[in-house]
């Protein structure tokens, strides 16, 4: 029930037409907005990154990773949902530097004794 509340909530800010597009979007000081996510749908902050604009883009998501919400939080810490869905799927942990993976440069023979450059 939870997740259709707040899937209810998300889609009307998005399907939104221009008679109603001057309502405020679904924001709340960040601190609020985590406890919320937490107490409410039990969401943790699972990924968090700065975008283009500066703003904070945060991922929070159940343990099981069967429910996840995007938030946009400015400077003044006000945090609002962008989007949430179902199944969040986070494959490995931060990527290797390009220098140490095997598909970013050709393998480089060892030099055979005799051989000449």
């Amino acid at each position: 029930m939870k997740i259709l509340t707040l899937t209810a909530v998300l889609g009307a800010a998005f399907f939104m037409d221009s008679v109603t597009a001057s309502a405020a979007p679904l924001c709340l000081p960040r601190s609020e907005l985590a406890v919320h996510l937490a107490e409410n749908y039990g969401e943790v902050l699972v990924a968090q990154g700065l975008n283009n604009r500066g703003s904070l883009i945060e991922v929070f998501a159940t343990r099981s990773r069967d429910r996840w919400t995007l938030t946009e939080t400015d400077a003044l810490g006000r945090s609002c949902l962008i989007a949430a869905g179902e199944y969040w799927n986070a494959p490995g942990d931060r990527p290797q530097q390009a220098a140490r993976q095997p598909a970013a440069y050709p393998a480089i023979a060892d030099p055979v004794e005799g051989d000449s450059p």
